[in-house]
């Protein structure tokens, strides 16, 4: 283990190449990802990780299946340089806006579902408070918004899934508003006229959802449990809620959604609310980790909690 003296002479002679190669690396998980990510050739990723090693006087990444990973001195690194880092390559981008000479940008990743049904409203107001902020929006399923914060295609990302590893390390996941979990069936179908059901109720009915089509991913395992999941045949498998939606009407099977609290609800489906069984979906907001957000940034996130806790108009 270096010494503290021994680190803050080469800390200044480390470079800011050497540990944005390194920090990539350590990020993706290969140096090929990382030069593709860099727009370099390995070679100059692998030879800045290399000489980071040198001047540092510790191995930081070793060999692992097709990539690399990182050794326990490599991790400490990754923990205090990626922050540094993440405000360092912002710094251009923070220092233009404040002083006027860029258009303000905000790009947010969403799934189709908060896309067309949540944020309307929320953009609406935004672009209207701050018409000279450039939004850009961009559709992901569920499950990939976070890797789009993390890797820089957008600026903020909503969705129900939870922080997992490595993602954890590198993102903040704050809460942001609620919603509730809704079984959808036709208006004419039996579990409509019941006045109370049970999980096991839903047995023997197709669900129109994939097993990766649910709100959150644990739901699957839950339905499993109480055979539900698969016990009757499935003619369609969908992942996005207008689509469950739409084939539920047409009569394919019942669906598991999410749906704002006292939202207008649909004339042409019955809505029952599974809260009971599964509480209700978190959706967060995820940005990186490093430095302050922008004020047009925190702005956007604060009307997002804002207007998606009150009640719809």
């Amino acid at each position: 283990m270096m010494g503290s003296r021994r680190l803050r002479q080469v800390y200044k002679e480390v470079r800011f190449q050497q540990l944005r190669s390194f920090c990539a690396t350590a990020r993706l998980g290969s140096l090929s990802a990382a030069a593709q990510a860099l727009g370099v050739a390995q070679p100059t990723v692998w030879a800045q990780v290399h000489a980071l090693e040198r001047e540092l006087g510790t191995a930081l990444v070793e060999p692992h299946g097709r990539g690399c990973r990182l050794t326990e001195a490599g991790r400490l690194l990754a923990e205090l340089a990626l922050p540094l880092v993440t405000s360092l390559d912002s710094l251009p981008r923070i220092f233009s806006e404040r002083i006027g000479q860029t258009v303000a940008r905000l790009t947010v990743a969403a799934s189709q579902r908060i896309l067309v049904e949540d944020l309307p409203e929320v953009i609406a107001d935004f672009e209207r408070r701050y018409p000279q902020v450039r939004l850009s929006l961009v559709e992901c399923l569920s499950g990939q918004v976070a890797e789009a914060v993390d890797r820089g295609e957008a600026d903020l990302g909503l969705s129900t899934e939870s922080a997992t590893e490595p993602l954890r390390s590198r993102l903040v996941f704050t809460p942001a508003y609620s919603l509730d979990m809704l079984l959808v069936t036709p208006l004419d179908h039996p579990l409509a006229r019941r006045s109370r059901i049970t999980l096991r109720d839903l047995r023997g009915y197709p669900l129109v959802n994939a097993a990766s089509g649910f709100p959150r991913p644990d739901m699957a395992a839950t339905l499993e449990r109480a055979g539900v999941l698969f016990a009757a045949p499935q003619r369609i498998q969908a992942v996005n809620t207008p689509v469950i939606r739409r084939y539920v009407e047409m009569g394919f099977g019942i669906g598991i959604v999410v749906g704002r609290p006292g939202r207008k609800k649909s004339p042409t489906l019955h809505e029952r609310s599974l809260n009971r069984y599964f509480g209700p979906a978190t959706v967060h907001l995820i940005w990186r980790k490093g430095g302050d957000l922008l004020p047009h940034v925190r702005t956007f996130a604060h009307t997002v909690q804002t207007v998606l806790n009150s009640p719809p108009a």
